[in-house]
């Protein structure tokens, strides 16, 4: 009988497989190294945009902040109550019928309110030792320093 030929075909050295094995290692880091390159690409595209949009919205909250500041501005000069006390303060308007005074300091320059230099000291006592004190206090002039 004569021999027949298998159809199994002869496995391979060990030698070929181990370096097809390697190649295809090579190949499938290669491949990896290339896809996290793309991807660390667009990662850092991501985060650079990620913080631009992040300084424009906190742009936009300022203006938007500043926006509502002006509109209450807008909203208190068209109160004539706000305009009238705005004109008694800085142009010293009085209304009709008022007697307007300015105190002036030495020099004939006249002073406002903020001008005053230290608050009055706490009075003790009775209300008429209070009085008669802001009384003495008053008739005193301030040291000059």
């Amino acid at each position: 009988m004569p021999k027949a030929l298998s159809t199994k075909p002869t496995p391979a050295p060990r030698t070929s497989r181990a370096a097809t094995a390697t190649w295809r290692l090579v190949v499938l880091l290669a491949v990896i190294a290339g896809i996290g390159l793309v991807l660390a690409n667009s990662l850092r595209v991501y985060f650079a945009q990620s913080a631009e949009i992040a300084a424009v919205r906190a742009e936009i909250a300022a203006e938007q902040e500043r926006i509502a500041e002006m509109q209450d501005q807008v909203a208190r000069w068209e109160d004539p109550e706000y305009v009238r006390s705005v004109a008694r303060v800085r142009l010293g308007w009085v209304m009709p019928g008022e007697i307007g005074y300015r105190v002036i300091d030495a020099d004939g320059n006249p002073l406002e309110g903020a001008t005053m230099d230290e608050p009055a000291p706490e009075l003790q006592g009775e209300w008429y030792e209070k009085m008669w004190t802001s009384v003495k206090l008053a008739d005193t002039p301030a040291e000059e320093e």
